[in-house]
């Protein structure tokens, strides 16, 4: 694949990811128009992939101002505040015409992508990393991610509205990943396989539990299972705290993401 093959892969599986978080929940509306996504899930929290839109498509949107204005009256029928995501190597004009409104971004994500299996490395005696393969072993990946992304500014109640339901995850299309310490459940990972490729989300360890490889062995898991069932590549949206991880696990940036709030917001964490 050419360098435009990859960042139109990889929008296309970040897009098709956020419409697979709002589906987990059972209670969510997805409209697209003009090459806009707007996808407004059971929670009201205005920040990140919950409530956003997103342009789609591999060039710049005609009308930075249509954007806009589409997406205000989408979300002001909810009531609710919503986030604009801005991929740096199409949405130039669509960042300026957020910036002149006033509007400020507060995650600035690069863009990875890991094109080859990561070799293993042993974990200590009290890890253990898996693929979840029922409902109860995902139900305990929802309180890992709901208690670590706690720590990272997400509330509680969103994170557990998410994942509400974890017989929703349990599909031929993604990959859950759990890591416990001393059998005790303390790290997660989930990646969303579409378009030929796999987008991971949802990385977490628990303070008690990072610092021992085992966030990043959960990460090596999902990708290489990934990689198993035909992923041409595996690429993700990484956090300030995630990124030099990735970076020493072969992931390479090609573009940027970055989240404009509107509303009643407070920032939460980046994505993972």
């Amino acid at each position: 694949m050419n360098a435009d093959e990859v960042l139109a892969l990889a929008d296309l599986n970040l897009a098709e990811a956020t419409r697979e978080m709002a589906r987990w929940q059972g209670d969510y509306r997805i409209e697209e128009r003009d090459d806009l996504l707007l996808v407004a899930d059971a929670s009201d929290f205005p920040v990140g992939h919950g409530n956003c839109a997103m342009a789609l498509g591999n060039q710049a949107p005609e009308s930075a101002e249509r954007v806009v204005a589409q997406a205000d009256e989408f979300f002001g029928q909810l009531g609710r505040g919503y986030t604009t995501w801005i991929r740096d190597h199409l949405d130039a004009d669509l960042e300026a015409h957020l910036q002149k409104a006033g509007l400020t971004s507060f995650s600035d994500a690069p863009g990875m992508v890991l094109s080859a299996p990561v070799p293993d490395r042993p974990l200590g005696s009290a890890l253990r990393v898996a693929q979840v393969e029922d409902a109860e072993a995902a139900s305990a990946l929802g309180a890992v991610e709901a208690a670590g992304y706690a720590t990272m500014g997400m509330p509680t109640q969103v994170t557990e509205r998410i994942f509400s339901t974890p017989a929703r995850l349990m599909n031929p299309h993604t990959i859950v990943v759990l890591g416990t310490l001393e059998e005790r459940p303390a790290a997660a990972a989930i990646a969303t396989l579409s378009h030929g490729i796999a987008g991971l989300s949802w990385v977490v360890t628990l303070p008690e539990a990072r610092g021992r490889g085992l966030g990043e062995a959960c990460t090596r898991l999902a990708g290489n299972r990934a990689f198993e069932l035909g992923a041409r590549c595996v690429i993700l949206q990484a956090s300030a705290q995630g990124e030099p991880i990735y970076r020493r696990m072969g992931y390479r940036e090609i573009t940027r993401y970055r989240w404009y709030a509107k509303g009643p917001a407070t920032p939460g964490p980046e994505p993972s």
